[in-house]
């Protein structure tokens, strides 16, 4: 049904009445009705008004009261937590509250795959601290964002799924892309564990205001917090006459007390130490740096913490890990330092590769807000935890360090710096020198964030790119899904207001956003390592004695792509060409490929990857089964 809703008779029309499709069947009328509003729409905030019903939005007197859907308090309470983005694909069973969305000040960005969304979203969260929100449709809707949610687990997001679910009365009927009850196959995504930090499905609007609460109170969590809401049709569309706002307000975490940081202090003025800084430790950075040049100590990072401390500072020696720097395992062998303070880091394989060589002889002071994080990648090392907010924590560790140790003199140990190459004449482009060019190009003439993929460019991102401080370096080494830097890079720009993904040709083929990057006008820069092959596989396989199989695919015209899709590019054939597309990609007020076509003959630093997956067993002889042994039934 319809209904003009006009301004009060004492009023004068001025134009400004507003009609409203409701809803009150949305089979009847469609899934898409309540998108179908015409004259003015309405915000968010803004009540609708309806014909007085006793019980319905009407007072004991007959006068109306406003009343509110679901969707609407939500999107207002997501308003008030300081949402600003909102990234999905829409599908009937979440129109309603992506209609909500799209009369609030929340920015909705309409992606072409729900993974995408759910990627492009963590990226906007990392890059401005802020809760975001991915919106998917039932059934597939649900499971294509999964990849997305947990990757945004795993690297510390903030981010809140929002999805459609089956009425209570349709299940178990046959109802398309049935999502919701414990006859679905996505029922485990509605509850909490491993990926959702809270998880539910509102089956009563005022349930909703217990969920909300909850999301208050994860977000205001220094670390990362991931939540699922499922909401039904029924429920999106409910009236309510009372608002929901959050009233949750956070405290910072409480550092460690005095007597337990005075240990620590005591502890590591007694003898020679190194900082081992991880991606927790990301907005302490002055405060690493004071206390590195305090105490003399050596400064390594895990790549996730490229930044913390300027990587030119004489106490930085380098990276840890995947493409990580020979400089740091020479130091630790020649300066052998009693222990390594850990900040902010669960030191796992493409951090450490468990390697003992990266262990001090007396273990780790450990400081992380997660106690988990204590003794789980070297499980026999001596390791004294310490859980407490990282920045917190080394501000106390200065104030109690003993004033006779003073600042003691670091280890003497030249840094080394990278060779300078020169272009080619002629041939495809080399890794390093691509990176090279990034470095001068990028790095050192902007501000612009750089996201690097799985693959390859992970590898040569933490190898060759040096940052002056923390927050625009960005990668995966925990769950790594391949395009999500490529996808990823949406949210990077908005946060950052330019942003440059460095993905290999196959991620880019596996998942791109670029058609989404035109839609919104987004300053997005895909640099791509154009080698027609799975790179990384292809090498590792090389490594270990096989001979590659099945890596190799037909050569990709980028440029091509991304001018079909309304974005622009500009494709390098030749070392002479690169520094000219770098900054054409730089200046670009819109998406743009540089398209980079890559020597793949040139090995990147990802050795240690490949010697890791050996010690594994990848190259493990098959074992060899008794021809005359009784076989089990």
């Amino acid at each position: 049904m319809i209904l003009d809703v006009h301004a009060p008779a004492d009023d004068k029309d001025d134009g400004s009445r507003v009609k409203i499709r409701d809803v009150l069947d949305p089979e009847a009328e469609g899934l898409y009705g309540a998108f179908d509003n015409s004259g003015t729409a309405m915000s968010t905030a803004t009540p609708q008004t309806r014909a007085p019903a006793f019980g319905d939005g009407a007072s004991e007197s007959g006068q109306a009261v406003p009343v509110y859907t679901v969707a609407d308090i939500l999107v207002e309470a997501l308003t008030e937590l300081g949402v600003q983005h909102a990234f999905g694909v829409i599908g009937g069973a979440i129109a309603p509250f992506c209609k909500a969305i799209s009369r609030s000040k929340i920015r909705l960005i309409h992606a072409r795959h729900e993974t995408g969304a759910a990627l492009a979203a963590m990226e906007a969260s990392l890059a401005t601290g802020k809760l975001t929100v991915v919106f998917v449709t039932t059934g597939p809707g649900l499971t294509n964002s999964h990849t997305g949610m947990v990757m945004a687990r795993t690297e510390g997001a903030k981010v809140l799924l929002v999805t459609g679910s089956t009425s209570a009365a349709q299940r178990g009927r046959g109802a398309f892309q049935e999502t919701g009850g414990t006859a679905s196959p996505g029922s485990p995504l509605f509850t909490p564990g491993a990926v959702f930090h809270h998880a539910a499905l509102v089956e009563d609007p005022r349930e909703l205001d217990a969920f909300i609460a909850r999301l208050a109170s994860g977000i205001a969590r220094p670390n990362g917090f991931v939540a699922h809401l499922g909401l039904p049709l029924a429920v999106q569309t409910a009236r309510r006459s009372e608002r929901t706002m959050p009233q949750f307000r956070s405290a910072p975490p409480p550092v460690c007390d005095a007597a337990a940081v005075g240990r620590v202090a005591e502890l590591l003025a007694s003898e020679p130490f190194v900082i081992w800084a991880g991606f927790g430790a990301r907005h302490a950075g002055p405060a690493v740096r004071a206390l590195a040049e305090l105490t003399g100590a050596r400064v390594m990072a895990t790549p996730r913490a490229k930044g913390v401390i300027p990587e030119d500072h004489p106490q930085y020696l380098g990276v840890t890990g995947h493409g990580g720097h020979a400089t740091v395992d020479e130091y630790l062998k020649q300066a052998r330092p009693a222990r390594a303070l850990v900040l902010g880091s669960r030191l796992g394989e493409m951090v450490s590769f468990w390697s003992p060589d990266l262990v001090p002889r007396d273990g780790l002071v450990h400081v992380d807000l997660d106690p988990n994080a204590f003794g789980a990648a070297y499980p026999g090392v001596p390791t004294i935890g310490v859980q407490a907010e990282i920045e917190a924590f080394v501000e106390a560790l200065i104030a109690a360090w003993p004033p006779r140790s003073g600042s003691s003199a670091p280890v003497a140990f030249p840094a080394r710096p990278l060779a300078e190459l020169e272009a080619r004449p002629r041939g495809p482009v080399r890794p390093s020198f691509l990176m090279q060019g990034v470095q001068r190009e990028i790095v050192e003439q902007s501000a612009v964030s750089v996201i690097v993929e799985a693959g390859n460019a992970l590898a040569l991102g933490n190898h060759y790119l040096r940052f002056p401080g923390p927050g625009r370096y960005r990668a995966s080494t925990c769950f790594a899904s391949m395009g999500h830097a490529s996808a990823g890079v949406l949210g990077a720009a908005l946060g950052h207001e330019k942003a440059v993904a460095i993905v290999g040709d196959g991620a880019l083929l596996m998942l791109n956003e670029i058609n989404t990057a035109v839609s919104y006008g987004l300053r997005a820069v895909w640099i791509v390592l154009n080698d027609a092959r799975y790179g990384m596989i292809a090498q590792g396989m090389r490594s270990i004695g096989w001979e590659p199989f099945a890596t190799d695919f037909p050569r990709t015209d980028f440029v091509a792509i991304a001018r079909a899709m309304g974005a622009d590019g500009v494709r390098v054939d030749g070392e002479g060409d690169l520094e000219a597309a770098l900054r054409a990609g730089l200046a670009a007020p819109g998406p743009f490929v540089v398209d980079v076509i890559i020597d793949p003959s040139e090995v990147v630093p990802s050795g240690r990857r490949n010697q890791s997956l050996e010690a594994q067993g990848v190259n493990a002889a098959p074992a060899t089964v008794d021809a005359g042994a009784p076989r089990r039934r």
